[in-house]
């Protein structure tokens, strides 16, 4: 059996400036942080049936693999040329459709699975553009480019896209001081309401050139960035992620709602947060939220029952963990 564990992510900044529409245009910039909270992935052949057994919030057993209902499993056996039946199995540490860019982690999971399998060498950014294709192109889910680089990569990146699709990616060495934001300052704080990215961002096409011009308002804060993770400060960082908090609300009217915001409000009024964003593609999920105190937000979350999660930093990216 070989399983593969793969990270979770979150958005710093220029989050969305990787979606297609808008990088064609003008470029994308932005950082994503692997976390450790992640995607097991496990992949076995069947030695006795011919029947494919795929396990994951629902179990099926099928004779063919176009029955296999889970389309990104399914289109990435196919992918591969796979003829033989397989046993598969997912598990995630945290629930899906939750921003955190589940389904990428996934389908960048299987394929390590499937290299080892068949043993083939592919490249990481080779791996980056398989996934790609099979989520964006072959399956149809409308995202960006995110998802895939920081799934297989980990640690802290920046990427770049050039407007003709080229890659740059550069991995940032550990920063004690980023290091310590998170452990002091930082934590995610879940809204209880799960989403459809793809919804969200098929949404923000309809009024393009208002939506482009935001775009580029959250690419530029990209450059503050780097000033962040050398100093460490809360403040500055709470100050970055509400701004982007308030142009991200402009993009389309699904990206919010009431709930979304009276939460917000409340953690900002109430639970001694200064600041924070929405991750993913918004519409729910987890905010990121900033806190001077983190003992004492923790404490005030717990008393309206609020739910939350800390996090540290993968570095290790995808990989197998064991071939039994």
């Amino acid at each position: 059996m070989i399983i593969s564990k793969t990270p979770f992510r979150i958005p710093i900044a220029g989050g969305g400036t990787d979606l297609e529409f808008y990088f064609k245009k003008k470029g994308s910039t932005f950082y994503s942080l692997a976390i450790d909270q992640y995607v097991y992935v496990f992949l076995t052949p069947r030695a006795i049936d011919e029947k494919y057994l795929i396990q994951t919030t629902s179990t099926q057993f099928v004779n063919d693999l176009s029955k296999v209902n889970h389309h990104l499993i399914r289109e990435t056996i196919k992918y591969f040329k796979i003829k033989e039946p397989l046993h598969i199995g997912t598990y995630t540490t945290v629930p899906t459709l939750t921003g955190l860019g589940s389904s990428s982690s996934l389908v960048v999971g299987l394929i390590n699975c499937i290299l080892k399998y068949k043993k083939i060498k592919m490249s990481d950014k080779e791996i980056i553009k398989t996934a790609f294709k099979i989520e964006r192109e072959i399956c149809a889910n409308a995202g960006g480019w995110q998802d895939q680089i920081i799934s297989q990569m980990g640690g802290l990146i920046k990427a770049e896209i050039s407007k003709k699709g080229k890659l740059s990616i550069k991995k940032i060495k550990k920063k004690k001081k980023l290091i310590n934001l998170i452990k002091k300052n930082l934590l995610l704080v879940y809204s209880k309401q799960k989403r459809q990215s793809s919804k969200v961002i098929q949404s923000q096409k309809k009024n393009l050139s208002v939506v482009i011009d935001n775009y580029d308002l959250i690419k530029s804060l990209t450059k503050k960035i780097p000033n962040i993770i050398d100093n460490g400060t809360p403040q500055l960082l709470a100050k970055l992620f509400s701004v982007h908090w308030e142009i991200k609300k402009k993009l389309s009217s699904k990206i919010s709602n009431k709930k979304i915001n009276n939460l917000y409000s409340l953690l900002i009024d109430e639970c001694f947060f200064i600041g924070g964003k929405l991750i993913g593609a918004g519409g729910g999920g987890f905010f990121l939220m900033i806190t001077k105190n983190k003992k004492k937000s923790i404490r005030l979350l717990k008393k309206n029952s609020i739910s939350y999660m800390n996090f540290n930093i993968d570095y290790a990216g995808s990989r197998i963990l064991n071939n039994f």
